[in-house]
């Protein structure tokens, strides 16, 4: 009887461990959320930062892919006016470290409407813990962000 009662313990414990447990092939999605940080576009031959920079990352309802906003961007020093741009469809991988996120040939949104000569490409970056960091090229112009969560 206390070796069937010893059995019942062990095997409760290791259900327990194993609920607890989130291995890797577990579908993971970030929460909706917020970041502030630097953009730098590669311009005329030299990196053009854009400081206090707020970027959104807005996880779909199956937590398989993404959109980020950024906001009040301006790409280039000659441009006039900021604007807000949405890179949509950015695939989401959970990795042991956080999220990877990544997508290539993806027309981004400003303005009301899409921008297909700025396509976004190579776009890779990984959200850990509280930092948010991504590079790609809109068009022709490499682009990058580093920022922490709000």
């Amino acid at each position: 009887m206390k070796t069937n009662k010893r059995i019942l313990s062990i095997l409760a414990l290791a259900a327990s461990l194993l609920l607890a447990c989130n291995p890797l092939n577990e579908e993971l999605s970030p929460d909706a959320a917020d970041y502030k940080g630097v953009v730098s576009v590669f311009y005329e031959g030299e990196w053009f930062n854009n400081e206090n920079i707020s970027v959104n990352i807005n996880p779909s309802e199956d937590g398989k892919t993404a959109s980020v906003k950024i906001f009040k961007i301006r790409f280039v020093p000659k441009m006039p006016v900021r604007i807000d741009v949405t890179i949509p469809d950015i695939q989401l991988d959970a990795t042991a470290d956080g999220t990877r996120l990544s997508c290539d040939n993806v027309i981004p949104r400003a303005l009301g409407g899409d921008y297909p000569k700025y396509r976004v490409t190579e776009l890779t970056g990984t959200l850990s813990g509280d930092i948010l960091e991504f590079s790609l090229n809109f068009g022709e112009y490499p682009t990058t962000f580093k920022g922490v969560r709000q």
